[in-house]
């Protein structure tokens, strides 16, 4: 399958949310720095929000047998971006600076955020059932680093363990039952 320019403007939201975790992530292994790492992610989610426009243009279109962008997903994708930079834009007011605020590490935050959108991106515009798996496990995934971030909280690494315990045996029960569905097509 050729991909061609209509393909890439259809999964430019995803693309762009995840070159956006690429850069947010090479900027933190560069440069602790808590405004710098917000103002990456805010431009990367207004970019990736922006490009939903042309992705309308273009859409019904079958981007890979896995992904497939109509404008059901654009709509989604629309609203889990915006959701998604709403919640970097209170995290950054729940953080605070140096002194006040959040006393561990406050860029990783940022990077959990962002991976959970892409994956919600992922899943919103899965075509296939391996599609929907991978983008489940992709936004699923991050969220048990978000549950468990406050690690100066007890509770928080408690409800963290918790989560992913539960989010394996669901998983593994989901895993199950495409198993079986394939077996039975």
């Amino acid at each position: 399958m050729d991909l061609t320019i209509q393909h890439f403007i259809a999964l430019a939201p995803l693309l762009i949310t995840s070159l956006t975790v690429v850069v947010v992530m090479l900027a933190i292994a560069w440069r602790r720095n808590h405004s710098q790492t917000f103002l990456l992610s805010v431009a990367g989610l207004n970019l990736a929000l922006l490009s939903i426009y042309p992705a309308l243009k273009v859409a019904p279109l079958v981007v890979t047998p896995l992904l497939h962008i109509d404008n059901f997903a654009c709509l989604y994708m629309a609203i889990i971006l915006a959701s998604t930079l709403a919640c970097v834009t209170m995290a950054h007011a729940y953080l605070g600076d140096g002194k006040v605020g959040y006393p561990g590490n406050r860029e990783e935050l940022y990077l959990l955020i962002l991976l959970a959108a892409a994956g919600g991106l992922m899943l919103v515009s899965a075509q296939h059932l391996a599609g929907l798996f991978i983008g489940l496990e992709l936004l699923s995934v991050p969220v048990y680093g978000l549950v468990a971030y406050a690690f100066f909280n007890k509770r928080s690494l408690e409800g963290g363990i918790k989560y992913m315990v539960l989010s394996a045996a669901g998983s593994a029960f989901l895993l199950f039952g495409m198993a079986l569905l394939y077996a039975e097509a």
